[in-house]
Order: structure tokens, then sequence, then C-alpha cells
């Protein structure tokens, strides 16, 4: 899965660092991010299609629990094995009746709770990451990873003409894709949205997510 880009606005304040985290906090009550789970469409369609048949599946199956009773026989614990094997039966179950899709989102989501905070979210995707705002966790001065960085008042002129750019203007250089041209993956911009001359928000841009 491709990284995402994404640009999201909160409320002007006078602490930026403020305005991120009640922004994450937003998008995280909203769920407006990505699970695991929700990559499974696109990347299991194309997956299942190169599958071998669900007959070869259920013959491997079989030979894996024979194993596990062997290895038991043998006094060895084959507790995880056969537990192991037990969970692939139920899928390929599914398989059959509801087709691959199904049965590996159902997969996914038994093995992956729905995460009750932002902590949570990060640590259930890792690497993957949300694809959203809440791979941003801080501010900083100069780019670094999982943080979002001002724009200079040079870039602001050269990609807007003016240092106090309206929500338009922003719009305008999402859609060019010269807003994201300045974002590396695992990073962010963010600039101050004006109104008639007056702060108004802040409008964060940013690449993430594998």
């Amino acid at each position: 899965m491709a990284a995402t880009g994404w640009l999201v606005y909160c409320t002007y304040t006078h602490d930026v660092n403020v305005s991120l985290q009640q922004l994450r906090q937003t998008v995280f009550d909203r769920r407006e991010f990505r699970l695991p789970g929700d990559l499974v469409d696109g990347t299991a369609a194309r997956k299942s299609k190169s599958a071998p048949p669900t007959s070869d599946l259920q013959k491997l199956h079989q030979i894996s629990w024979e194993l596990d009773q062997a290895l038991k026989g043998l006094g060895f614990d084959a507790t995880d094995s056969e537990k192991q094997t037990r969970d692939v039966g139920r899928m390929l179950e599914q398989v059959d009746k509801k087709g691959f899709v199904f049965a590996a989102r159902e997969a996914l989501e038994s093995s992956s709770p729905p995460p009750a905070t932002i902590d949570e979210l990060l640590a259930q995707c890792a690497e993957a990451g949300t694809h959203s705002i809440l791979d941003i966790q801080h501010i900083s001065p100069t780019p670094q990873w999982g943080a979002a960085t001002p724009l200079s008042d040079d870039q602001l002129q050269t990609l807007f003409g003016t240092t106090r750019p309206t929500r338009a203007m922003i719009q305008s250089a999402e859609q060019s894709g010269k807003l994201h041209e300045l974002c590396t993956r695992w990073h962010a911009v963010y600039l101050t949205v004006f109104e008639e001359g007056e702060p108004v928000e802040y409008a964060f841009a940013g690449v993430s997510g594998d």
C-alpha cells in the first residue's frame, strides 16, 4: 500500500502544539484514519486471484493438524500450534462460505480489537501507519520523522505569492500537488490560514503510511 497525502485544518490558537494535539484527538474520535483491516479490500482482492484453490489449502490444513498430533504424541507441547491450526481451519471455513476478502477482514478484526486511544492505534498500525495526521506526533522547527514543520516565509511567498494565504489558496496548492511536494514521507508541514488578514486556522499537510 502506498503512502497517503492528506490535508487537515484546525482552529487557530497561540500554541500550535496545543492545536495539533486537539486536532489529532478530533481525527481519532471521528475515526478519520485507516486501520490495517481497512486496507484488506484492495490487497486481499488482488491476492485472492493468485491464492491456491481452497481444496489445496484444506489439504495443507489437514497435514498441519496431523503434524500437531504427531508432535503431541512424541511428548512435545503443541498447544500453540494446535490453536493456530484451528484458527486457520475457521478462516478456511469462512473463505468457503463468504469469500477471501471477508475472511481476511474478519481474521484481522478478531486479532486486533478496536483501539481505545491514539497510542493503542499507533501500536496496532505499527509501520503501516494510520495514513492521517495521527502519524504526526509533535511540532519541530526542523524536519523530523513524525513531526510537523512550519513553512518559512520564503516558501509561503513562493507557493502563494503572500505570507498570509487563504484557505482557497491552500486548497489550490493541494490540488496542483505543489503543497505535498514539500512533504517527505512521515513528515508534515503546517501554516497559518488567514481570512481578511486575520489568522483563523492552521493547515497541516503531510504524507504518511505504507
